[in-house]
């Protein structure tokens, strides 16, 4: 019947969903063992430059688990590099980390074919200074044979302040290509921002467990009335200004989302130019999602606001 072949076509899009989100070790319940401890299976981490630069442990795993056995515990520490002591995060990714001079390079990633609409995770984080900020990072890749490799969605999610208990992130994709499928997912993981941040503390704690993609945002048609997409200024204090272009007349919407993914204002556009009060909004970084009548997503960006 219709209602058993629907059903059956339902079940195997969820099984080849299940199978392209698929992050390896997502919840870091398989470890190997090295001469200093342990690492997370698939997964590459901080300690290989910290130990090279004369630095200690920087990545461990935890038994205090969101579910499960384990978790992937990161910690700030010291390093040397050419005889000089500076600081840097415990890192964690599924793809590869390099020192390059004074910066982290990243490269590589696993396999991901799905356009997912959100990444999310459970996490604890014990900042040793006040200003620090846990960060994670994702991309998603198409590896079409040139340096660099087309960037079809990224996403950012930066945390200050002690969380004890287990909390949520969720971080929205934000996608620049519409059309091209995705093949490398790369994720990052790091307990404070950089090498030698100014509000970096030794021995900040970012604890995380349960990693996941959620949602699916399909090519979509309507994308191709939109010729243009103006939104200034960056960073805003009071107010933001869109200036869309429009191929055909559609109403148009919008959406701002906050870094941790939570819908902080919505509303229908008067015009294709809008001026949206902003003023009660906090510093930080925010997610601007412009849809048609039915919030269909035809544009996303991001914008920051500096008070």
């Amino acid at each position: 019947s219709m209602k058993t072949l629907f059903a059956l076509l339902l079940f195997v899009f969820s099984l080849l969903m299940a199978s392209a989100q698929n992050i390896p070790n997502a919840s870091f319940e398989n470890w190997h063992g090295y001469t200093f401890g342990e690492y997370p299976d698939s997964w590459s981490t901080s300690d290989s430059v910290s130990f090279a630069n004369g630095g200690g442990t920087s990545v461990f795993k935890s038994t205090d688990a969101f579910d499960g056995t384990y978790c992937l515990h990161l910690k700030s520490t010291q390093i040397t590099i050419i005889f000089i002591q500076v600081t840097g995060p415990g890192i964690a990714t599924n793809g590869q980390v390099n020192l390059v001079g004074n910066n982290f390079v990243f490269s590589g990633g696993s396999p991901d074919t799905a356009r997912s609409r959100f990444f999310t995770g459970s996490y604890k984080y014990n900042p040793l200074n006040p200003a620090d900020a846990a960060i994670v990072k994702v991309y998603l890749f198409n590896n079409n044979g040139v340096t660099p490799r087309d960037t079809i969605a990224a996403g950012l999610w930066e945390h200050t302040g002690s969380v004890n208990t287990y909390d949520q992130f969720v971080i929205p994709m934000i996608y620049r290509d519409f059309v091209t499928p995705p093949d490398t997912c790369l994720i990052i993981l790091q307990s404070s921002r950089g090498i030698n941040d100014p509000a970096l503390g030794i021995g900040s704690e970012f604890v995380v467990d349960s990693l996941g993609f959620s949602g699916f945002v399909a090519v979509n048609e309507l994308r191709n009335a939109i010729s243009s997409v103006n939104v200034f200024p960056t960073p805003a204090k009071n107010e933001i200004n869109i200036d869309v272009e429009l191929k055909s007349n559609l109403i148009l919407s919008y959406e701002i989302f906050d870094i941790n993914g939570r819908l902080v204002q919505t509303s229908l556009m008067n015009s294709t130019k809008e001026k949206i009060d902003i003023s009660s909004f906090s510093s930080g970084s925010y997610i601007l999602k412009i849809g048609d009548a039915r919030k269909n997503i035809l544009y996303t960006t991001q914008f920051s606001i500096q008070k």
